[in-house]
Formats: structure tokens, sequence, C-alpha cells
């Protein structure tokens, strides 16, 4: 009976309060608003930059055994992370096997980070970023199947698998037959790793990049399919999978605007640098097209076959505007962004039409894009130049290279005229925040937006003098 009357009170008394502090509990935590700040994923992204400069930093990351250089190793850690591209040293011939494990994991995170934060994460926390903010990171290109920000980042995550699975897959073969089994293996998947996350890195060894690919046209067409699919974004290639009556309009401007600046820098590397005593003069016709298909994909990725400190000048000024343009908003891809340039052409050919509205496909592009579009470019303008200024006051060497490399460092591409390496450290330094503000300037711009409530009257008109 004792036992009976206990039980009884704990089924009465103690059990339903234990639950009912438990679903307190519970609603208190569910009840808790966390708002990101603007601050929140730069800072992420510093912390892990430091985190990889830290284990680079270390004797066992250099094939030598020795501590690399604090600034060297941030720089190297920032291209990583930034997925650029751009190397103080040989990657292959600098560091070990553990420096070379260090790196690929930086870029596995960074070009895989800035996508989730960009087209899951801050979908998830979509609510408090502002419908301009929103609008900028894909939100609103989201259809109602994917606005649960868990079912987009697994379809991200498998997609990611799909991909560098294909391309591990397709390249192990090409390098088993050049190398011994376990660096084929390394080899594969270092550059699987880097061609899907637009890095550029290599492991060629005598900062030749993949100028031993030359003649070998099969790498080259795997490894640029991954660079074009990672330079598009996921928003738009899952908007593709839908009939084309559903492609949104940014779908629309990345494929056209890709197929254009796809079509042209073709163009520039095949016609430009096919002429005689150029860089692609001396292979046959066939093995030209794939490098000039594989040179213009990288303007998003910066691998190379050629030596570009041997380009021409117009190559050079073609590929400084391919660069700053860059990939899709949301990709892995750096520059200002195809959007930015569509959405300019559309102004263009707006203005000349006598439009009041930018409009494309039938559809009305928002003020507040617009602006953006044109901020965006404008502020891409003048960090370009202030870090031409900067570096020159720094190095004492022909303004093309340099401003090559500043282009390169800005749009995250990796290209380089041979004088990343030969700077001095305050010029790597300037570099280095140049490919951390490229990387994550525009996104942190988007998020610091304020959602502001639209004002119920207006100023009076004023025109001024343009042109």
């Amino acid at each position: 009976m004792e036992n009976r009357s206990v039980e009884n009170y704990l089924s009465k008394s103690i059990i339903p309060n234990r639950n009912r502090r438990e679903n307190f509990i519970i609603k208190q935590i569910s009840s808790i608003n966390i708002s990101p700040k603007p601050w929140m994923i730069p800072a992420v992204f510093f912390l892990l930059i430091l985190l990889g400069a830290f284990f680079l930093s270390l004797p066992l990351a250099s094939e030598s055994g020795k501590a690399t250089h604090w600034i060297d190793t941030l720089f190297t850690s920032t291209s990583a992370v930034c997925v650029t591209g751009l190397i103080r040293f040989d990657t292959a011939e600098h560091w070990s096997f553990f420096g070379e494990l260090i790196i690929a994991l930086l870029i596995q995170t960074g070009g895989l980070g800035v996508t989730i934060y960009a087209s899951a994460l801050l979908l998830l926390m979509g609510n408090k970023l502002g419908l301009r903010g929103r609008e900028f990171l894909g939100f609103e290109l989201m259809d109602s199947g994917h606005r649960d920000a868990r079912i987009l980042i697994k379809r991200v995550m498998w997609f990611v698998i799909f991909l560098e699975g294909a391309t591990l897959i397709l390249l192990l073969p090409w390098f088993l037959l050049q190398e011994t089994s376990l660096v084929a293996v390394w080899k594969s998947l270092f550059y699987t790793i880097s061609a899907a996350n637009n890095a550029g890195f290599d492991l060629q060894g005598g900062k030749e990049s993949m100028q031993d690919f030359i003649n070998n046209p099969y790498p080259l067409i795997v490894m640029s399919i991954s660079t074009f699919i990672g330079s598009m974004s996921f928003i738009t290639i899952f908007n593709l999978s839908n009939p084309p009556k559903k492609w949104t309009l940014d779908t629309k401007f990345v494929c056209i605007g890709m197929g254009i600046l796809f079509s042209i820098g073709v163009c520039v590397f095949f016609i430009g640098e096919g002429a005689p005593g150029h860089a692609l003069n001396e292979i046959n016709a066939g093995n030209r097209f794939i490098n000039a298909i594989f040179l213009s994909v990288n303007r998003t990725a910066g691998m190379t076959t050629i030596d570009l400190t041997l380009i021409n000048d117009a190559t050079t000024a073609m590929l400084l505007l391919l660069m700053f343009i860059g990939g899709a908003s949301t990709s892995v891809a750096g520059g200002i962004k195809i959007g930015s340039l569509m959405v300019s052409i559309i102004v263009i050919i707006s203005a000349f039409q006598g439009k009041h509205r930018a409009s494309a496909f039938g559809r009305d592009i928002p003020s507040a894009i617009v602006l953006r579009a044109v901020a965006v470019t404008m502020l891409g303008f003048f960090t370009f130049g202030l870090g031409c200024w900067a570096l020159q006051l720094t190095e004492n060497m022909s303004f093309l290279p340099l401003a090559f490399d500043v282009m390169s460092a800005l749009a995250n591409c990796g290209w380089s005229q041979g004088i990343t390496s030969e700077i001095s450290k305050v010029g790597a330094l300037i570099l280095t925040i140049l490919m951390f503000v490229g990387r994550l300037g525009s996104l942190y711009i988007a998020l610091s937006i304020p959602d502001t409530p639209q004002r119920r009257y207006q100023f009076p008109e004023e025109t001024v003098r343009i042109g």
C-alpha cells in the first residue's frame, strides 16, 4: 500500500510538475530570437583564416621543417579560405603533405562556407535581414519548396558531394597513369577540391600552375566543367532543373552573362594568344581550343596552362575586365558578379530607349537592385584603384603586373604575372586585405542594409548636368 501511495503521489504531482518545467524550459529556449549581426560572417571567416595561418606556421607544415613567416602563412590561409589561389611559395615545393592538407581543408571550408552562408544560413534567418538583404542573397529567388533552410542545405550538400565525387572519379584514372597510387589519389582529391571551389591552387611544382597539362585535354575538360558549375551558384543550378518558363530573371541573367563572358574569353585566348609568337601558338588548333576554354572558365578560379607573364597587353586588359566581373552571386566565384553586370547593361539599354525603369523579360527590376548594382560596381572600381595606388607606393615594379595582381586578389581569381612572390611583406598584407574584402565585402554590405520604411513624401526634383 505504501509503495502504491508513493507511485500515485509521483504520478499525480512530481512527474507532471517535471513535465511542466521541461515544457516551460523548452518554450523559453524556443522563444530566444538570435538575431545575427552583419559582422558575424566576416568574423567567422577571419577566425578560420587565423586558425589556418596558425597550422601553416607550424614547422610540420613546411617541407623544410622550419616555421614560415606569419605574414606568408596569413596570406596563404586567406588565399585558401577566400578561394583565390594567389601564392607566395610554390604549394608543392614549400608545403609538406600536412600543409597541403590544411590548404585543401581551408579551401573546402571557405568555398562551401560562403555558399552555405549566402544561400542557406542567411535564408534561415532571413526575417531578420531586411527585404533588400534577402533579395541580394537569393532569398527571393527560392520557390516555396526551398524556403526551409534545412532542405536547401541538404540539397547543397548532396550536390557538392555529387560534383566533387564525379570530378574525383573522372580525374583519378588519369592521375594513376602519371603518378604512384597514393600520390595520384591525393592529387586527384586536391585538384577536385581546388576546381570545384574555384580556388586555383595546384600541386605541379615550379610555380608553373597547370602548364604541364597544356597538351592533355582530358583533365582540362574535367576541371573546366567542375569550375564552371562552381561559378554558377547552387541557386541557379537548382532553378535550371525547372522548366524554362519557371526560370527566374536572375537565372536568365546568369546564363546569358556567363555565356557572353565565356565566349569572349575563348576568343581572347584562341585568337589573341594563338597568333605567332604568343602563348598558345605552338600547340595544334584542337588543343589550343581546349586550352582557350580552360583559361576562359578559369577567369574565376586562377588555374592556367600558360605563362601569364608572356601574354600581350591587349589580353591582359581584357582579363582585367573578365576577372572584375567574376561569376554568379552566391557562388564560389568572386568579382562584382554577373547580376551587377547584367543590371547595368539593362539600365543602359533602358536609358537609350527612353524608359524610366529598367526591365527585362517582361519584369521590372526594382530600383533598389539597380542602385545596389551601381554601388557594388563603383565600390569595386574604387577599391581596385585604391589597391593599385597602395601597392604602387610599396613596390618598385611596373604598373600593369601590379594592377593585374590587385584585380586578381580583389576578384578572388588567383592569376598572377609573377610578382606575388616578389612583393614585400607590406605588399603581401595589402593583397591579403584585398582578398578578404573581395570575398566578403559585398556580402557584408548586403547584410548591413537596414530595412527602412518607404517615405510617404518626396523632395522636389532638380536636374544635374551629366556627360
